[in-house]
């Protein structure tokens, strides 16, 4: 990864809040140090916001592969325009070595945790033939918005299956009336501190 990072900074050359900024100066971080790779002069006295952002994003096309902001201060539009064009924004009073090092390992940590929970399945994954398995503990500690319903029912309804194995905390109530305990043969036990459901389809569609 190119080691850049965007600065806000005023006309007394310090780190500034956004507002005030009169240039962006890009670092970039090059055996092992930090130097000033690029100066991008930019007007942000507008009473006009349709401009403004027009001005930011004309801004940010400008830069050169640069994905994270400093600055002591930024709120409103710009804000929500970087974090939309997928920036990280930091904020800090000043500017250090250690800091811009700092901020670089937390971008990458990010990134990490991002790749590392795309991995997890939102949706039962085939073990073996006819034989599928969900940790919907998992899934939820990631996607508290998941529930055991949106991870299942279209499962239930598009995938033919002979049996499912979900790890949860607790049997799923609307699992335990209706068509499912109808349709399905559910058996649980305890496995740590979760449980383990097994769902047996009864009549398996071939």
């Amino acid at each position: 990864m190119t080691e850049r990072i965007a600065l806000t900074i005023n006309s007394e050359s310090r780190l500034c809040p956004f507002p005030e900024s009169v240039y962006i100066k890009i670092l970039q971080k090059t055996s092992g140090s930090w130097h000033t790779e690029k100066i991008l002069p930019i007007n942000l006295q507008l009473t006009n916001t349709d401009e403004l952002r027009t001005r930011i994003r004309a801004l940010i096309t400008a830069l050169p592969e640069c994905r994270i902001l400093l600055s002591t201060s930024i709120s409103g539009i710009p804000y929500h325009i970087f974090d939309k064009m997928g920036f990280a924004i930091f904020e800090a009073p000043s500017i250090s070595d250690n800091l811009l090092n700092d901020i670089v390992k937390d971008v990458i940590a990010s990134k990490d945790e991002l790749a590392a929970d795309s991995l997890i399945s939102r949706s039962p994954i085939e073990i073996t033939p006819g034989c599928y398995y969900l940790d919907y503990l998992l899934l939820e500690s990631k996607n508290p918005e998941i529930t055991t319903k949106k991870a299942l029912l279209p499962f239930f309804d598009s995938t033919p299956f002979f049996s499912l194995t979900i790890r949860v905390s607790h049997l799923p109530p609307w699992l335990e009336v209706g068509e499912y305990a109808q349709k399905y043969e559910i058996s649980k036990k305890k496995n740590d501190n979760a449980m383990l459901v097994t769902i047996k389809n009864t009549v398996c569609k071939e």
